[in-house]
């Protein structure tokens, strides 16, 4: 399928939960000679005019620096996800007012374009007090749209599109909802003489609370599947593609369903953070580095990263919330000193880290593509040994 009107579109986006992500997919793409989709959302990867993120303190052109700096073949697309009003923290801190989250999120776009990302996902789901209602989120969208692809040609740039307007939940769209939603937006698009969307997101039964998928695609499999193909019908109709968000921790049976059904890709991210938060613990504990354990433990709880993930009337347990928010520390310089000290004892950490992130990376990839385009299984050996 093609979209947009050109070339295909990777089949996944990967979350840059860490430096050790990043490079993970790096090798990842050049291995498998597969092109990948790196996805920060504002609060991951910001403009340092708009207060940055927390993966590595990286600014935008810093993010984009340092991928396009380690990506040889250019296998690689930098692609914004969740772009849109009150998508930063400090927005929502700072009581902004809609003319002011708009400002910031163009501006944060406009960052995005001149750092040459590949794919804006514009996502006006959000209010200042929670989610927007949908007349007031089109109408975002629909304006902000046509204020990217204006910067976009002021700069000469050429930019792709992903527009959602909903917050992720645990069921699907209404099929004869969502085809009114899109084409009102789609046709509003149109008659401004904008380019039709690379990919629609939509609720696909997917969610991510904790550490698991809590959507219907897992207890409704058939059901959810009949949905999703409806919608990817619906966003074909529109010159479109269907994308799936929250596709972590699922099995290789339900994203072969979600492909097959008509999803054109699918966004994996918060479980990388746990894969490197996890693989941290059992070699601080293959090590018997108790007292650092215990200090990183301390550090991801105290972050309070957790909250957001929580299932409602959750019986998690301190540690659990820890290996929840592990990776939102990684940039902090209390947790860089505590891993300068780690590093002493094991001068492999890091490659040990992106081992266990790229076995996971993998596994999206392989079972998002067709079998006929995927080589055979290949170790990368710069990850893999000291």
């Amino acid at each position: 399928m093609t979209t947009n009107g050109s070339t295909r579109m990777p089949t996944l986006g990967i979350g840059p939960m860490s430096k050790n992500a990043v490079d993970a997919a790096v090798e990842l793409a050049r291995d498998r000679g597969r092109r990948i989709m790196l996805i920060p959302s504002r609060r991951q990867v910001e403009s340092a005019e708009l207060g940055g993120g927390y993966v590595e303190r990286w600014s935008t052109a810093q993010f984009a620096e340092y991928v396009r700096g380690r990506d040889e073949a250019g296998l690689l697309l930098l692609c914004r996800d969740h772009g849109g009003p009150w998508q930063h923290p400090g927005e929502r801190a700072g009581n902004y007012s809609e003319d002011q989250a708009m400002a910031a999120s163009l501006a944060s776009f406009r960052a995005d374009i001149e750092a040459g990302f590949d794919l804006l996902h514009i996502d006006t789901c959000l209010d200042l007090d929670g989610a927007a209602a949908l007349d007031r989120a089109i109408d975002r969208l629909v304006k902000l749209y046509g204020e990217c692809h204006e910067a976009a040609r002021e700069l000469g740039r050429e930019v792709r599109f992903e527009i959602g307007f909903e917050d992720q939940g645990v069921d699907t769209n209404d099929p004869a909802e969502f085809r009114d939603q899109v084409t009102e937006v789609c046709s509003r698009l149109a008659a401004g003489g904008l380019p039709a969307p690379a990919f629609v997101v939509a609720q696909t039964g997917t969610k991510v609370l904790e550490t698991e998928n809590t959507g219907a695609l897992l207890t409704a499999p058939s059901a959810v599947g009949f949905a999703v193909a409806q919608l990817a019908r619906v966003c074909e109709e529109v010159g479109s593609s269907l994308k799936a968000h929250n596709a972590d921790y699922l099995t290789a049976d339900s994203l072969r369903r979600l492909m097959q059904r008509g999803v054109a890709a699918v966004n994996v991210a918060p479980e990388f953070g746990v894969v490197e938060t996890r693989a941290l613990l059992a070699l601080l504990d293959e090590l018997g580095l108790a007292a650092e354990r215990d200090e990183f433990l301390r550090l991801a709880h105290d972050s309070g990263s957790w909250r957001k993930w929580l299932k409602p009337g959750t019986a998690a347990t301190d540690h659990e919330r820890a290996v929840i928010a592990g990776h939102y520390v990684f940039a902090t310089d209390e947790f860089r000193e505590l891993k300068d000290r780690i590093a002493r004892q094991a001068p492999d950490v890091d490659h040990r880290l992106r081992a266990a992130i790229y076995d996971a990376q993998l596994h999206y990839l392989v079972h998002t593509t067709t079998a006929d385009a995927i080589p055979a299984p290949v170790l990368a050996e710069s990850v893999r040994t000291a």
